[in-house]
């Protein structure tokens, strides 16, 4: 995160980027208050055999969302905006640093690599920055799963508690999983395929020659050495990434399960009425919700920081 810091302020973006950030962080945890009280609201009206409230229960409801809905628009219209000139911005400065620079510093590396930090670096950086769950999101999810948290505790401790022991255990078991071997092996990957991208561009611009001393199958079989390399470590890191969702959709059941089982044995002492248990239900999978994005959004921002680390050791040569 210290260097997608660095490379924002090197850009001049901070403050707008910031500002963009905090207006959007709000909208899922308003979306959840606003679902979880329709949803109470409807079930109280038909539990209390009121179903003339129903009508103006849902046109509220219904104002509210259509508010929220454009409201969301205009801001993700000016985020995309600000991305796309943000990404040209950062092309660019990546090229220009790179054609300053010595031409023994340039020689020093294979032509792949300065491809690959021009392009997929690029590309990595400028996705962490507002790409789908990475930084946005990841703002969205920490605000939505403190909203849902406090609404949940004001409704029932105990199934906020059922529900955050299950989020720990899969919190634990995706570090394990994911975020201890991640880094690296993106970071392998990277290395990887800019040795993929230089033993390819030969066959291209030395064509001739590789015919002429007839090394066209010693080539071949380099590059197909290096593909087979660069796939064994990204089929790792998928692997792992699958392995870190197959577990969040077992605690999330698990928990639902356990948290059905104890609504169940609530209703009939009078403890919590049906509407109760809806709206802790809709509050809980907001919680989750929350807290699995913000997983995934930690698992490609520990992916793509490797990514960010050299674009900024580029641009601060």
């Amino acid at each position: 995160m210290s260097d997608l810091g660095k490379l924002i302020r090197e850009m001049g973006v901070w403050r707008k980027y910031l500002f963009l950030l905090a207006l959007r962080a709000p909208y899922d945890a308003v979306r959840t208050w606003m679902l979880a009280s329709l949803m109470r609201s409807v079930f109280r009206c038909l539990e209390a055999d009121n179903t003339g409230s129903l009508l103006e229960i849902c046109v509220v409801y219904g104002l509210l969302c259509m508010m929220l809905f454009i409201y969301n628009g205009v801001v993700w219209s000016n985020y995309a905006a600000f991305a796309a000139r943000m990404e040209v911005r950062l092309q660019q400065k990546m090229f220009h640093k790179i054609l300053g620079l010595p031409l023994r510093r340039v020689d020093s590396r294979f032509s792949g690599e300065w491809i690959t930090r021009l392009n997929s670096d690029i590309q990595a950086a400028f996705t962490m920055m507002n790409g789908p769950l990475n930084i946005p999101h990841l703002t969205v999810a920490v605000i939505n799963t403190m909203l849902s948290s406090f609404l949940m505790l004001k409704s029932n401790l105990l199934f906020l508690a059922i529900t955050w022991v299950f989020i720990l255990l899969q919190l634990f078991v995706n570090y394990k999983t994911v975020l201890e071997a991640v880094p690296k092996l993106k970071e392998e990957s990277q290395n990887a395929m800019a040795e993929n991208t230089s033993a390819i561009k030969p066959l291209i611009t030395e064509a001739d020659t590789i015919l002429l001393y007839d090394a066209e199958e010693m080539m071949m079989k380099k590059c197909e050495e290096n593909s087979r390399k660069l796939m064994k470590i990204n089929m790792k890191i998928h692997v792992r990434s699958a392995l870190s969702d197959v577990g969040m959709r077992l605690f999330g059941i698990g928990g639902y399960l356990v948290i059905l089982l104890m609504g169940y044995g609530f209703i009939p002492g009078g403890t919590m009425a049906f509407s109760d248990v809806v709206y802790c239900f809709q509050v809980r999978g907001s919680v989750m919700a929350g807290v699995f994005m913000f997983v995934t959004c930690f698992n490609n921002l520990k992916t793509n920081s490797v990514c960010v680390k050299r674009v900024c050791d580029i641009l601060e040569e």
